[in-house]
């Protein structure tokens, strides 16, 4: 691969939230030693080309951006994308007029902190979670340092470098324990066959210490991204209604809460088979199955963005086309506060991300700027009329 096409990929993977610490680092490295900013740009507008309401960029304006990035030394992870929201009832005028995300991006590092909202800010969710054992035992795996959590019939259960992972060594009944992220947290882990799992939060996955049998079996309340080990027996996550998805290898995301309505499945890649009542469905890569459990019907989407699915596990929430009730439910879970409405919620469809790491206030700032109206009152957010 010739090096601006290289620089083109991270830069587009740095675009969809996408990029690791390593490579963010050698982006920017890049970006401080060239000094033709127009090819940056035009980098950016043909990212962007593709969306009809992204306009393009002159050079110019782009400028004073990129050097204000370069002498501020590129330090730290650069801070929430914002773009303008947009009323499902008026599409029209200054509220389609959405920037591209590349410039808003870069631009939003330098803008200046908002207005704070509430006396008392709250914090954004962090990497922690609390494994039940066999016995009962509770381990809270937030902050631990690293090393052995305890051996069960044969297995060892290891935490190393944030991770969870299991280690049988072949001997002893294999016995169930639960990892369970409390909102407000998330985790990863490596299950027993090296299946690595992502949970979100307000999640949380039962798994054998050891899979034997016919078929690699766990079971999933909440939201996970599976990246499954191939092996001879199948990998099979069951939900609730009923419902199951079944793989021998691939990479997929499932998102099962109990308080929503409905059940996805994103395939990213290989081959899933969903398994719902009266309507078993295969998965091809980039396809999304929607199941609705109350109408029990399905909905196949051909063409789903992976990279907003895949945005909570990569550090981000995606508001891209959600209406407000699922957007204050996603907040809710990610800074575990309580949420009451005081009113019918405006019908109002957002679109664009924010950063994961940011303080609530931020938040609650992007919803401001979208019109809704709200108070925080300790930890619990009250939408409606004030």
């Amino acid at each position: 691969m010739e090096a601006k096409e290289y620089y083109r990929f991270l830069l587009q993977r740095y675009c969809a939230g996408m990029a690791t610490p390593a490579e963010e680092e050698e982006l920017f490295a890049e970006l401080g030693k060239q000094s033709d900013d127009a090819e940056w740009v035009a980098m950016l507008n043909e990212l962007h080309a593709h969306t009809e309401a992204a306009p393009q960029y002159d050079p110019a304006e782009y400028e004073p951006v990129l050097q204000s990035i370069l002498q501020q030394g590129n330090t730290g992870r650069v801070p929430p994308i914002r773009r303008m929201h947009r009323w499902a009832a008026a599409a029209a005028v200054v509220l389609l007029l959405t920037v591209a995300g590349s410039y808003w991006l870069l631009h939003k590092r330098h803008a200046s902190p908002a207005a704070p909202i509430a006396a008392v800010d709250v914090l954004p969710g962090k990497n922690g979670a609390v494994l039940t054992l066999a016995n009962g035992q509770q381990v809270v795996l937030d902050n631990r340092d690293d090393g052995l959590i305890t051996t069960a019939q044969g297995t060892q259960v290891v935490l190393k470098n944030g991770q969870v992972e299991y280690q049988p060594s072949g001997t002893g009944a294999p016995v169930n324990n639960t990892l369970h992220t409390p909102r407000g947290r998330k985790f990863r882990m490596q299950l027993p066959d090296g299946t690595l799992v992502w949970l979100n939060a307000a999640s949380a996955l039962t798994f054998p210490t050891a899979f034997t049998g016919t078929e690699r079996k766990v079971e999933l309340t909440g939201e996970a991204y599976f990246e499954v080990t191939k092996g001879k027996t199948p990998f099979v996550v069951a939900l609730s209604n009923k419902t199951s998805v079944t793989v021998l290898g691939t990479h997929f995301n499932v998102s099962a809460y109990a308080d929503d309505p409905g059940i996805s499945t994103t395939l990213l890649q290989g081959a899933v088979r969903v398994n719902v009542p009266e309507h078993p469905s295969v998965l091809k890569p980039g396809q999304q199955l929607l199941f609705d459990k109350k109408a029990g019907t399905i909905a196949l989407n051909n063409h789903v963005d992976t990279a907003a699915v895949m945005a909570w596990r990569n550090g981000v929430m995606n508001f891209q086309d959600k209406k407000l009730t699922a957007v204050i439910t996603m907040i809710a879970r990610w800074y575990d506060i309580e949420v009451t409405y005081a009113s019918t919620p405006p019908d109002i469809t957002f679109v664009g991300e924010i950063g994961s790491d940011v303080n609530l206030s931020s938040v609650l700032t992007f919803l401001r700027e979208s019109g809704v109206a709200f108070r925080l009152e300790n930890r619990t957010l009250i939408i409606g009329k004030q």
